[in-house]
């Protein structure tokens, strides 16, 4: 398993982990309800549920009939030591944003796993989904599941998920409807507990570099183009 990407100074990852502290910025506003819960595990990971009830007046969005809300998740982790990005497999890290002028935008990429052509999490590439997800829609939750393994110690996990209607008959389909920030770290070999928020608007625009990114390399890699997003209302 691939893990390490040599990409800037210990000086620029401290000021990212800084960048990330909870409240630096303004908190971004769900089109629905999110409830996390998450908990250490023995092999220095965390087991991590997102629900989502999709409710667009929450943000004074026009209501909207969607039978199928789903997830797209991007990730970041960073080796405090050495300010490297670690990556859980090579077409992840070809997937990174890197160079960008904005610091905090770096080193976020969508999470899938290798091999797989969609960026969706959880999706298969016959369309279906794995049972990491549990599609919801206008009446129903929307469940991810997570559970990340095997990072070293001085490790900075943190993650961005975002719900998104791809119900193509729907007047909110490739709507984002929220965004969801949590993390955890690695220490003498276990992770504490995780950490979690209401994402803030800077992760809005770290995630749409993530998902160009991801569009970028996707058809070099044979992977499906995500359509274009935009966020609700």
């Amino acid at each position: 398993m691939e893990k390490r990407y040599s990409a800037g100074s210990l000086i620029a990852a401290l000021f990212l982990i800084f960048s990330l502290a909870a409240g630096c910025g303004k908190p971004t506003l769900p089109c629905g309800v999110f409830n996390f819960t998450g908990t250490p595990h023995s092999n220095r990971g965390i087991n991590m549920q997102l629900n989502f009830a999709f409710d667009p007046a929450l943000c004074k969005g026009a209501a909207c009939n969607c039978d199928s809300v789903v997830y797209v998740q991007m990730i970041r982790v960073i080796d405090i030591e050495t300010g490297n990005y670690l990556s859980p497999n090579s077409e992840q890290t070809a997937r990174m944003v890197t160079g960008n002028p904005q610091p905090a935008f770096n080193g976020w990429a969508v999470d899938r796993l290798s091999g797989k052509q969609w960026g969706y999490y959880g999706r298969n590439d016959d369309n279906t989904f794995a049972g990491t997800i549990t599609i919801g829609s206008d009446h129903t939750t929307a469940t991810l599941l997570d559970g990340p393994f095997g990072w070293p110690d001085n490790s900075w996990f943190d993650a961005v998920s975002v719900p998104v209607c791809i119900d193509r008959t729907a007047a909110c389909v490739n709507k984002l409807s929220g965004y969801y920030y949590w993390l955890f770290t690695i220490n003498n070999g276990v992770a504490g507990n995780p950490f979690h928020e209401i994402a803030v608007t800077w992760h809005q625009d770290a995630f749409d570099a993530a998902v160009a990114q991801w569009n970028a390399t996707a058809p070099s890699a044979g992977k499906h183009v995500f359509p274009t997003f935009s966020r609700m209302p």
